[in-house]
C-alpha cells in the first residue's frame, strides 16, 4: 500500500475511534513536575497607632522579649526560611530630632534565637532550635528598620506547638552590664554623676512625675566602669492590639534582690500597672518579630 494512502487510514481510524476506547500516553523519562511552594511571613496580629507606636521599646542589656509564632496550618509541614527583625524608632533627645526617624543606634546590640515553647505556656529561653544565635550589631544593615537574616540552611521545621522569636539587649564588645540608674541631672560630661533620691525628689512645676536621666552602667575589660544613655541602645518596633487574646508577646523580668529570671506574657505584665493605676491606657500589643516560612 502507498505510503500516503497508510498515513490517511491510519488518521483516519485515530479521529474515529469510540468515545470509551482505551488510548495510552506516552510517558516521558526523567521529568519531575512540581508544585510552586509557598513562602509565608509569620506575624503577630497589631496596627501601628500614630504617636502611641511611633517609638520603639528600649531592649538595654539584660532585657529580654520573645514572640510566639505556630504553623498556619496544623496539617502542612513549615520550614523556616529566615527570621526577621524590626527596628523601632529612638525617641527624640532635642527638638531637630522630631522630624527624624531614628532607627540607628550606637550602643549595645540585639541577640536574637529561636526557643521552643507554647503561646500558653511562654518559651523555654535556655534551649536555641538555630545552630548560633543571630547578632544585631549597629553596623548591620537595615532597610527601614527591618533586617533579614537568612537560616534556610539549617532546614529547621516550624515545630507543631509553634516556637517563639527571642531577642535580648546584648552590651557593646567586652563590655559587661553592671547595673542601671537614674539620675538626678543630665548626663552632659559638665555635671557629676548623681542617682536620684526618689524620696526626697519634687516633681517640677507643671509635671506630674519627676524627671530623670536613666542609662546604664557598664564595666570595661580594664575593669573601669562608664556611663551610657538608654536611649542609645537599639529599640524594637511594636504594634498594639485590641485585646489581650491577640497578644503573643512575652517579657523576661528579674525579681529583685534575690535576681530570679522569670517570664510572662505582655498582659501578665501589665495586670500591675493596669490595677494602680486603672485611669491610665494601658493596650495590649506585640513585637515585630517576624518568621518567613515555607510551606512543604
Amino acid at each position: 500500500m502507498p505510503l500516503p494512502l497508510l498515513l490517511a487510514l491510519t488518521l483516519q481510524q485515530a479521529t474515529t475511534l469510540p468515545p470509551d476506547t482505551t488510548r495510552l500516553r506516552q510517558q516521558l523519562p526523567d521529568v519531575a513536575v512540581r508544585a510552586t511552594r509557598r513562602v509565608l511571613a509569620l506575624r503577630a496580629p497589631g496596627e501601628t497607632k500614630g504617636l502611641q507606636t511611633a517609638f520603639g521599646r528600649e531592649l538595654t542589656p539584660t532585657a529580654a522579649v520573645a514572640v510566639w509564632h505556630g504553623p498556619p496550618d496544623s496539617s502542612r509541614v513549615y520550614v523556616v526560611r529566615a527570621v526577621r527583625v524590626r527596628l523601632g524608632s529612638r525617641p527624640p533627645t532635642a527638638a531637630k530630632d522630631v522630624p527624624k526617624v531614628r532607627r540607628n543606634f550606637s550602643e549595645g546590640a540585639i541577640r536574637l534565637w529561636l526557643s521552643p515553647g507554647s503561646q500558653t505556656g511562654g518559651p523555654q529561653p535556655a534551649q536555641n532550635l538555630l545552630a548560633a544565635p543571630l547578632l544585631l550589631t549597629a553596623n548591620t544593615t537595615a532597610k527601614k528598620g527591618w533586617v533579614r537574616f537568612d537560616v534556610m540552611q539549617q532546614r529547621l521545621v516550624l515545630p507543631a506547638r509553634g516556637l517563639f522569636v527571642v531577642a535580648e539587649g546584648e552590651t557593646t564588645g567586652s563590655e559587661t552590664y553592671v547595673k542601671q540608674r537614674s539620675l538626678a541631672r543630665p548626663l552632659n560630661g559638665k555635671n557629676l554623676p548623681e542617682d536620684i533620691d526618689f524620696q526626697k525628689a519634687k516633681p517640677k512645676k507643671g509635671h506630674k512625675g519627676v524627671e530623670t536621666f536613666r542609662c546604664v552602667e557598664l564595666r570595661r575589660a580594664d575593669g573601669s566602669s562608664r556611663l551610657a544613655l538608654t536611649n542609645a541602645f537599639p529599640t524594637l518596633a511594636y504594634r498594639q492590639v485590641p485585646a489581650p487574646a491577640n497578644s503573643q508577646s512575652w517579657i523576661r523580668r528579674i525579681r529583685q534582690p534575690d535576681k530570679t529570671v522569670f517570664w510572662r506574657s505582655v498582659p501578665q505584665d501589665l495586670a500591675p500597672l493596669r490595677k494602680a493605676f486603672p485611669e491610665v491606657s494601658a493596650p495590649d500589643y506585640n513585637y515585630e518579630l517576624e518568621l518567613e516560612v515555607e510551606e512543604l
